[in-house]
C-alpha cells in the first residue's frame, strides 16, 4: 500500500493547489483594486468512493459579504452567527474560481491511484490524503502571498470541508480562537457549560473549582465560571465551607465566596465556624478569616482575636489590603478593622507589619478609595501610613 501511495506527488498537489488561491488573489486584486480581500477558501470538495473532483477556490472580499448579507437581509432576519457563516460560505460568495484543466488531472491521478486496489478502505485512505494536501496549500499561499504584500496579517485562508476538519488544519491555534471559536474543543465545552441554567452549571463547575484535578479542557477557569455565577454559587460553596460535601475544599470555596461578596447570614455563619474550628488547618482557618474581612465582618475576627491562632488574625485582618481582593468584587478599602486591631493588641504591630510588608502585594486603589487613603496617611500606626503611602503612589496620586 505505501509504495502505491508514495505514487502520488503529494508536494505537486499542494504546490498547484497553492498557486490555485496565489492566481485568483491575484486576480482579484487586478479586478477589483478598491475592494478589501480577508480570506480565501477551498470549498465543494467531492468524493464519492470512485470519482474524486479537484475544488473551487472563492476569495471573500467585504465588499462581496456586505453584497451577501444585503442579499439574505432583505429575505431573512440575519443574526450575528448567520453573518459570521455568510462570510465563509464560498458558494454564497461573489469571486469564485473553479479548477483548470490541470488542476482536475491532478485529481484524477488520485483518483486512479485510490481505485487501484479495488478496496473501498484503500480509496478513503487515498482520499483522506488528498483533502489534508489542502490545509498544508492553504498555510503555503498566505506566507507567499502575505512576503508579497498582496494581503494584511489578518488574512486567513482556509479549506472548507463539512466536518470543520480541514478548517482547524488550516489555522494556527490563535487563527481558529478568533475566526472560528466553534470549532475550538475548549470554546465549544465553555458554550455547553453557558448552555445550561446557572443551578445546574455550579453543579458541573463546584467539584473541579475546589478541588481541582487540572484535567480537562479547561484547566484554570472553573474558578473563574463558577464565581460567575454569583449568588447561584453560593448555597453550594457554602456547604464545601461546613465540611459538607468536597470536605478538601474548605481554603478554595472560603476565597471564592470572598470573590462573589454576598454577606449572607448562611455565609456569614459557615465562615465564622470554619475560622473557629480548632481541628481545621490553620490555613483553612485563615483563609476564612480572611473572606470575613472581604465581606466586611472584621468584627467577628476582632471580638475573638484572644482565642484565635495570629496568623489567622493578621491574615484575616489584612486581606482586604492585599492584592488578593481585587479579585472579584470587594467592599471599598476601610483602614478601620486593622486601626481598631492595633490599638486593642498592641502586642500585634510587628505581626502586622510582616503580614502587609512592602512587597507583600498590595490592592490596587480604585478612584472612590482615594479618600480613604489620603486620611490614612495621618494615621499613628506606621504600617497603616505606609501601605496607604505606597498604593496612593502606585495610582499616580500626589500626596
Amino acid at each position: 500500500m505505501m509504495s502505491v501511495m508514495s505514487d502520488v506527488d503529494w508536494r505537486e498537489i499542494e504546490r498547484a493547489a497553492a498557486a490555485q488561491i496565489i492566481s485568483a488573489v491575484r486576480d482579484v486584486r487586478d479586478t477589483h483594486p478598491d475592494e478589501t480581500i480577508y480570506g480565501a477558501m477551498f470549498h465543494e470538495f467531492y468524493g464519492d468512493g470512485t470519482n474524486i473532483y479537484w475544488p473551487t477556490v472563492t476569495i471573500g472580499t467585504e465588499e462581496s459579504l456586505s453584497e451577501v448579507i444585503a442579499a439574505y437581509t432583505a429575505r431573512h432576519d440575519v443574526d450575528v452567527s448567520m453573518e459570521t457563516s455568510l462570510r465563509w460560505s464560498g458558494p454564497d460568495l461573489e469571486h469564485g474560481f473553479d479548477p483548470g484543466a490541470s488542476e482536475q488531472t491532478l485529481a484524477t491521478g488520485v483518483q486512479a491511484a485510490a481505485s487501484s486496489s479495488g478496496d473501498f478502505k484503500d480509496w478513503e485512505r487515498f482520499y483522506g490524503r488528498f483533502l489534508r494536501s489542502f490545509p498544508k496549500a492553504a498555510k503555503l499561499a498566505r506566507k507567499q502571498l502575505m512576503a508579497e504584500k498582496l494581503v494584511d496579517k489578518d488574512f486567513i485562508a482556509i479549506a472548507d470541508d463539512e466536518t470543520a476538519d480541514l478548517v482547524v488544519l488550516s489555522l494556527t491555534k490563535s487563527q481558529l480562537l478568533k475566526h472560528f471559536p466553534q470549532y475550538d474543543a475548549a470554546e465549544q465545552e465553555r458554550r455547553r457549560l453557558m448552555a445550561l441554567s446557572a443551578e445546574e452549571r455550579v453543579i458541573e463547575l463546584l467539584p473541579e473549582a475546589v478541588t481541582p484535578r487540572y484535567e480537562g479542557l479547561l484547566i484554570g477557569e472553573h474558578e473563574g465560571m463558577l464565581v460567575a455565577c454569583g449568588a447561584a454559587a453560593v448555597s453550594a460553596l457554602t456547604r464545601v465551607v461546613r465540611g459538607e460535601e468536597y470536605r478538601q475544599g474548605d481554603v478554595v470555596a472560603a476565597r471564592l465566596l470572598a470573590e462573589i461578596n454576598i454577606d449572607s447570614d448562611e455565609v456569614v455563619d459557615a465562615l465564622e465556624t470554619l475560622m473557629q474550628r480548632k481541628k481545621a488547618s490553620l490555613n483553612a482557618r485563615a483563609w476564612a478569616a480572611s473572606a470575613l474581612a472581604r465581606l466586611g465582618r472584621s468584627d467577628l475576627i476582632l471580638a475573638r482575636v484572644p482565642e484565635l491562632p495570629v496568623e489567622v488574625v493578621t491574615r484575616g485582618i489584612g486581606d482586604p489590603f492585599r492584592g488578593f481582593r481585587d479579585h472579584g468584587a470587594h467592599r471599598p478599602l476601610c483602614y478601620a478593622p486593622l486601626e481598631a486591631v492595633l490599638r486593642e493588641y498592641p502586642a500585634l504591630e510587628e505581626a502586622f507589619e510582616k503580614e502587609l510588608k512592602p512587597g507583600s502585594g498590595y490592592c490596587t486603589l480604585t478612584a472612590d478609595e482615594i479618600p480613604a487613603a489620603l486620611t490614612a496617611l495621618d494615621s499613628p500606626w506606621p504600617i497603616v501610613r505606609t501601605h496607604a503611602r505606597i498604593v496612593l503612589e502606585n495610582a499616580g496620586v500626589a500626596h
